[in-house]
């Protein structure tokens, strides 16, 4: 199977063009992995077989440990009774991959708890045509200049260079919390869009003859990035945040057939940089909206309508697996195997260790 090191390992002693980079991506994305999971009820006795032969109670690995392509041992339960119950708790769980649909998920829950909080943030009307408007964020294009260097070098200098704007500007103006998003031009050079919210700072605003929320103060802003920058204040964050939401979206799909998505998502993919990225205020808002949803001072239980207690369980990992072995339908993203496809992915484990052996 296709993995991101070994097309950088291919990048790096070849080269490798845009399109031959979204093309190994495409092909990486569209092979779904599948976590093969067994479910173990609590007050069921598992053993498994040490390397003298012996069987031992066996207890699930506290800290987590790398897969190593097969399953060592062989398990096997106390009670005969239970045996074909154990065979057949065995699950599968879609992977995400940068792109997929569960990725696409998980990208837009996060970014969808966050927003709903910034809505609250206003800073001015803006079809309020008097008064003096005045804001705290803004929202920030930084573009690439395509002479400084390569698209490859551009995108692994990204990280360290918009660190460096940040720390100018919170030189300049204080605490400065920001949320970016990354996106790919047509050449492959990237763009950062990003919302920069001050704590000390409070702008003054005007409009352009576009119509457009403007400042004065865009070339101290603008001075600690290295090339065309573009700045316009924002009457609240949750507008800021439609704005990031529209390339976000369109940056995570690996269905979306704009060829700069693509792009996005293929060289986001090689240079393993997130689909988006937050720090100060914004992080603790994250924080904050997590806390309120899993208060972990709260055990909680799952019962029926009875109000008996549900049997808790011990999950553990089998391995990893491609799609034609579990042989699910695209859609799924979890689901209980029978006894064949549970034949099969043993076959397969089986013959990946003895590649690793």
């Amino acid at each position: 199977m296709l993995s991101r090191k070994a097309v950088l390992r291919e990048f790096e002693e070849y080269g490798l063009t845009v399109p031959e980079i979204v093309e190994k991506y495409c092909q990486w994305v569209s092979e779904d992995q599948y976590m093969i999971m067994n479910r173990i009820k609590n007050n069921i006795v598992v053993l498994k077989r040490n390397e003298d032969g012996k069987y031992e109670i066996f207890k699930t690995p506290k800290e987590k440990k790398p897969f190593t392509g097969h399953v060592e041992g062989k398990y096997k339960i106390l009670n005969p009774k239970y045996m074909e119950s154990f065979k057949s708790e065995v699950f599968a769980v879609k992977c995400s991959k940068r792109g997929n649909d569960v990725y696409r998920h998980r990208v837009y829950r996060r970014f969808k708890g966050l927003a709903s909080l910034a809505e609250k943030t206003v800073f001015f009307n803006p079809k309020d045509r008097g008064g003096k408007k005045k804001t705290r964020a803004l929202f920030v294009t930084l573009t690439y200049d395509t002479k400084r260097c390569s698209y490859a070098e551009a995108w692994r200098n990204l990280g360290v260079e918009f660190n460096r704007f940040m720390a100018y500007d919170r030189k300049k103006f204080g605490k400065v919390s920001s949320f970016r998003v990354f996106e790919s031009s047509k050449k492959g050079y990237p763009h950062i869009h990003c919302i920069l919210l001050f704590e000390e700072k409070e702008f003054k605003v005007f409009r352009d003859r576009r119509g457009q929320f403007r400042i004065k103060e865009k070339g101290v802003v603008a001075a600690g990035w290295h090339s065309h920058t573009d700045v316009q204040a924002m009457s609240s964050l949750g507008r800021g945040l439609s704005y990031l939401k529209k390339y976000l979206l369109k940056c995570i799909d690996a269905e979306n057939k704009d060829s700069k998505a693509l792009k996005t998502l293929a060289l986001s993919w090689l240079f393993n940089k997130r689909a988006f990225s937050i720090s100060g205020k914004f992080r603790q808002m994250l924080t904050d909206l997590i806390k309120t949803k899993h208060n972990s001072n709260h055990k909680r239980m799952q019962i029926t309508l009875e109000g008996e207690i549900v049997q808790e369980y011990i999950y553990y990992v089998l391995g990893f697996v491609p799609a034609d072995v579990v042989r699910l339908k695209k859609d799924l993203w979890f689901s209980k195997l029978g006894n064949e496809q549970i034949t099969s992915i043993e076959k397969f484990l089986k013959s990946k260790k003895r590649v690793l052996d």
